[in-house]
Order: C-alpha cells, then structure tokens, then sequence
C-alpha cells in the first residue's frame, strides 16, 4: 500500500518521537493524506506517557517543550491544507485518565530477572518486552541493573498497560481504517500496533528512510521486519530500472567514502589505510576479523540475535577459545563505533573476558579503516552487521552469525552450530560458495531506495529540516528554560 493510494479513510495516527525528521514526517503523511480526501484522528500526548522515548525519564519541560512543538506542527499543517477541517485533535484524557485506570485494579508487575521482565504479559500484550526495549535504548545497555531503574521499568509497564486498554476505546470511538504509528517497538507506540494485530486492523509504520530525502512507511509490519525487507528488496530489483546495477554500487562506493546521506557514518574519525600494528608480524597467517554489533539496537526484538549463541559476547568468545588451538590463524575483533565511551555490560564483557582470550581487539576508537581490515582479511565474520554484505560485495568471504536485511541473498555462510562454523574457519579444503555479485547489488540498490520521497518536508541535514519552508520550532521561551534547567541539574 502506498501512500498516496489511500483515499476517503478514517485514519488513526498517533504522535509519539519529536524530535526532526519524525514530527515533520507525521505533517507530511498527513498533509498527503487530507490531500487525498482522507479524514485523520491525530491523537496527542499531554504528558499522559509516564516515560518515553523522547522523554524517558518523564521531565515536566521536556513534555512542555515537545508538546509545544507538536501544537506548532499543527499550526503549520492546518495553514498548508484547505480540507483541515477533516483533521481532528485528539488527546488520551478523552478517553480514559491515567488515573481511572490505575483505580480499576491495575496491579505492578513482579519480577526478579530480565527474562521474566521480557516475558511479562498485559493481558494479551507483551508489556514487558516493550518495556525492556525501551529501557535498553535508553540505558544504552542490553542487560541493565533491574533494581537501578526500578523507577523507569515500573513507569513502562504502566504506561503500557494503560495505553493497550485505552486504544481499544479508541479504536471503538473511531473504527479506523488505517492506523499509523512511529517505529513500532518502544513503550509509547507498540500497545496500539497490538491492539490493531488483535483486533485485525491495518497499520502503518514510520520512520527514517534510505537516505533523508525519504521516509519509510510499511503497511503491517515494523521497521525492523527482516521478511517485509526481503520482500522490498527483490520488488524493486524486479522493477527492472535500467540503472539498478550503477545505483546499487553506488551505495557501496558511498560508504567506503564516508558519505552522510542517510545517517551517521561510523567510519569517519578512521584513517584511510591504517590497519593494527600487530598485521605485518602476522603476514603468512589466515586472518579472521569479527565485526561485532552494539546489542542495545537489537535488545528487545525478537528473533534478531546469534541463531546459536546466547548473544554476540558469548558467541565471540566461543570462538577465540576455539582458535587457540590453531596457532595459524590470527583472531581480530573490530568493536563497532557506536560503541565508544559507553560504560555498559557488553564493553565491561569485553574488556574482562574477551581481551584476555585469543584475540586482538580494535577498540570503537581505533583510527584502524575498517575497510582496509576487511580487504586485508581471509573471513569476515558478521552478526547482523552491513559490513558483511560489503565484504561480499569486495569479494570476500562472509560468515554471518545472526540475523541481517541481506540473509536471503546468498551473500554469506550461515552455519547451523558452533562445530560447523569452527569447520568453516578452520579446514583449509572448505569451500566457500561463490557469491553473485547481482545480489549484494539487490541490497545496495534497495538502500538507496527504500521509503517514499517527501513532498512537502526539505531535510537540511539528517536531524535539520523545514516542513513547507518552516522550521517547527517549541515555543521560544520554553526552549530557553529547558536548555537552563538541563545546565542547572
């Protein structure tokens, strides 16, 4: 379903992530959408979540400063569009309070451990699995301490719990046709897309596209959904546009050149050429680099981690262990950027456990060119990484250990068990599969055009951006206060 294929529906969307381009991409779907005939409930936190993903730690200014951004937004949309008037505002108090809910019998979860907190269910919504989402994104940390954000969880749960209830009031008040949502897997917006999977309602998801021009809007599925991107990426290799090949090498070419088109590049701070110390003393021997990932971008979604290891940490170990016993293979370990400065479990891990086993590890830090590692390498081993498909694309050989957006391109080894991977890494006579280079290509070629082109919103940057050639800015005098009161704690 596209966009601008909906016509004459009542359409559900909920406002939860303000910061830009996410904001400026609910005016542009709705502006596309009243364009269209389309009548739109557009339902609006007044500080109803008790955390967040904006605001996770639930600060009155900053509810004052988004929700004044979110009334300007809508100042601007009503002044782009002449059919505003099939636009209505919404908030929860409408309704069902916070605190009605809590007198009709809520009662706080109990748990001990982070698997019964994942496994902790609101009726028929998994409540604690959105929670922990939310809190590993916050904390930056795929195993939190439980009794240090106590507070956080305990307020996750109950906006969650309160917001699954209360949706099914609004889906009764308002029957929409289309429900639309931001991303899909945090606290504030996951209790509606269950609701709609419970109730058989279409939804949408969105977010961030392949480059900022566009945005991603995925009709009953999140974000996230390694099957909806396999489906996208074979549709649009099959549309058969005569520059398919140039512009899926493009995407490869941009990324070696650092080039900011649709986030952060990681690599930029490394220099180009630079590998470890340590490589010209090992010239001679079979060398095997893992790029790992930072696990709070996957904690709390099911099915994303190592297919048979606990998580990425314990998989990396399993292996250096292994290897010592292979005097002819030199083991490195690239940790992933975003992983530099940040004091959590999986950095303590490696740091204790990993540094001291077979293995050098390349800190987030490092001025060593990743793509120099990977072009000097005999394996490359990946576990949900880009870099594994970009080694394919070079012509290297890729293990890929977990789940990726390129699994089903026959891009890489996927083992089915440890011993298999250490026969893998290790027997000189393995054959690795020859890789087609048409199918990294397919993957180039879906990033640089997945999403929907914005018509009305002009990114000046990958977080800067005008809607309609307005700036959505909060209220002045309450960014000021915010910046102080930030200064001042």
């Amino acid at each position: 379903m596209h966009l601008d294929t909906i016509i004459n529906q009542t359409i559900l969307l909920q406002t939860s992530n303000h910061p830009t381009p996410h904001l400026e991409t609910e005016l542009e779907i709705m502006q596309r959408l009243l364009e269209n005939g389309n009548t739109i409930y557009w339902i609006i936190c007044k500080g109803n979540f008790q955390t967040c993903f904006h605001n996770p730690e639930h600060k009155l200014m900053h509810c004052q400063v988004c929700h004044s951004r979110v009334n300007k937004g809508l100042d601007a949309l009503k002044a782009s569009v002449n059919n505003n008037k099939n636009l209505h505002v919404l908030n929860y108090d409408q309704f069902m309070t916070l605190e009605a809910f809590k007198q009709s019998g809520y009662k706080a979860a109990q748990f001990t451990t982070i698997n019964e907190l994942k496994a902790h269910q609101y009726k028929s919504y998994d409540n604690g699995m959105a929670t922990m989402s939310s809190l590993v994104s916050f904390t930056r940390d795929h195993q939190p301490d439980l009794a240090k954000y106590r507070n956080f969880i305990d307020r996750g749960l109950l906006t969650g719990a309160y917001l699954y209830d209360l949706f099914h009031l609004v889906l009764d008040k308002i029957k929409p046709d289309l429900v639309i949502i931001f991303n899909g897997r945090f606290i504030e917006n996951r209790p509606l897309l269950r609701v709609c999977e419970h109730r058989n309602v279409d939804y949408a998801t969105h977010e961030r596209g392949g480059k900022m021009k566009n945005f991603l809007f995925r009709v009953n599925s999140i974000p996230h959904s390694f099957e909806a991107i396999t489906k996208e990426i074979q549709t649009l290799w099959n549309n058969n546009a005569p520059d398919r090949e140039v512009i899926g090498e493009k995407f490869y070419s941009k990324r070696v050149k650092r080039v900011e088109d649709a986030w952060y590049s990681f690599t930029k701070n490394q220099k180009y050429g630079q590998l470890p110390e340590s490589f010209e003393r090992n010239k001679g021997k079979k060398i095997i680099t893992i790029f790992n990932s930072s696990l709070d971008e996957y904690e709390g979604l099911a099915g994303f981690g190592p297919k048979f290891y606990d998580n990425d940490n314990e998989g990396i170990l399993a292996i250096a262990e292994s290897l010592k016993a292979f005097p002819n293979i030199k083991l490195y370990m690239r940790v992933h950027p975003n992983l530099k400065g940040i004091d959590n479990t999986q950095n303590r891990f490696i740091n204790e456990r990993i540094k001291s086993s077979n293995i050098e590890v390349i800190a987030p830090e490092d001025i060593v060119d990743s793509y120099e590692l990977v072009d000097k390498s005999d394996i490359i081993i990946v576990f949900t990484s880009t870099v594994g498909v970009e080694a394919a694309f070079s012509g290297k050989k890729v293990v890929l250990l977990g789940r990726a957006a390129y699994e089903s391109l026959d891009c890489a080894v996927i083992p089915k068990s440890h011993d298999e991977l250490m026969t893998v890494l290790t027997d000189d006579n393995y054959v690795f599969p020859e890789v087609k280079i048409e199918n990294p290509l397919k993957f180039g070629y879906w990033f640089e055009n997945f999403g929907i082109d914005y018509k009305f919103y002009t990114p000046m940057g990958i977080s800067k951006g005008k809607f309609n050639g307005k700036s959505i800015k909060a209220n002045f005098i309450l960014r000021r206060v915010k910046r102080f009161v930030k200064w001042f704690s």
